[in-house]
């Protein structure tokens, strides 16, 4: 008769992250391998394997900070360590924010988001070491996965007067617009690319607090990118603010033009797995290069002065 080794919870809960770590490396493997042997996977199998990308990724970030402190609600977990008041400074303006965001894809039937991980953490270099950054990104907020990963306020805000920290936290934090990268990544399941969710991500955070990143003055002026290189090259373009700046002003046109209706189907689409350029061109009968055109013209008589390309060289 052969004995059966039994495991107490603490070596299970020990084993737990090295077994989500393997079963993420696994998949990665696997999608590289189907990509190397060009094996075409079905757009709505992909969204499906992408989801579970980020349920492993999320699963892993909250083992990865279990022990740490935490403030539980009916939406949200909220991880930190040793700041509480900034904690729940976070997990207030999330609940606002939260209901605000998901109102407006409430167009989207059965959308459906899991209890939200929020780690806050104490200092600029923490968050950039959670993502193996160098110290001098200046990150205040990011989601990836299934997580969102927040400076705390007290690290950035220069006030004393707790009033004026949840003022300036609120107007000028990164809540609303994280979170709105969340949802959409909900509801398209990573089917979209990057400079459209930062498009969205600005737009909705304007509406709610009226903030918007990279309005500096001549911000124009030295030419813009091209679309087709604000997906995967985004986080390497040398002018950020433009890059972002960019991305809302597409969005604009967008809701300008076509209305919140044209954006909307345009998720939709991307909801059912169609990908970015047929869903152009179901909802605005434009693909991306017409969609380009149309924009810079249309900017182009918003600023009253002519725009460019920047050549390859400078991107």
């Amino acid at each position: 008769m052969s004995a059966r080794r039994q495991l107490s919870p603490h070596s299970i809960e020990a084993r737990a992250p090295r077994l989500v770590s393997v079963l993420y490396a696994t998949l990665v493997l696997l999608f590289m391998l189907s990509a190397f042997l060009l094996v075409r996977v079905p757009d709505s199998v992909k969204g499906y394997i992408y989801g579970l990308f980020r349920e492993i990724a999320r699963v892993q970030m909250l083992l990865r900070t279990h022990g740490w402190q935490q403030m539980q609600d009916d939406l949200f977990i909220v991880r930190y360590r040793g700041d509480e008041s900034g904690a729940r400074l976070v997990q207030e303006t999330s609940r606002v924010f939260y209901d605000r965001v998901y109102n407006d894809f409430s167009y989207l039937p059965g959308l459906k988001i899991p209890r939200i991980p929020v780690v806050v953490y104490s200092s600029r270099e923490e968050l950039n070491a959670s993502f193996g950054w160098p110290a001098s990104e200046n990150a205040m907020g990011v989601y990836w996965g299934g997580v969102i990963r927040v400076l705390t306020p007290q690290a950035w805000v220069n006030e004393e007067d707790p009033r004026a920290v949840r003022q300036v936290f609120q107007h000028a934090g990164p809540m609303a617009h994280e979170l709105t990268h969340l949802v959409l990544d909900y509801a398209a399941r990573g089917n979209y690319p990057r400079w459209f969710t930062e498009g969205v991500a600005q737009y909705q955070e304007y509406k709610i607090t009226g903030y918007i990143f990279g309005s500096q003055e001549g911000i124009w002026d030295r030419g813009l990118y091209p679309l087709k290189k604000m997906d995967r090259q985004f986080d390497q373009l040398p002018n950020q603010a433009l890059a972002y700046r960019q991305s809302l002003s597409v969005v604009e046109y967008i809701v300008t033009v076509y209305g919140e209706e044209g954006l909307h189907n345009i998720i939709k689409n991307l909801s059912r797995g169609t990908n970015f350029n047929d869903s152009l061109e179901i909802a605005l009968d434009l693909n991306l290069e017409g969609l380009e055109r149309e924009w810079r013209e249309w900017l182009a008589g918003e600023l009253q002065q002519p725009l460019f390309t920047k050549r390859e060289d400078q991107l």
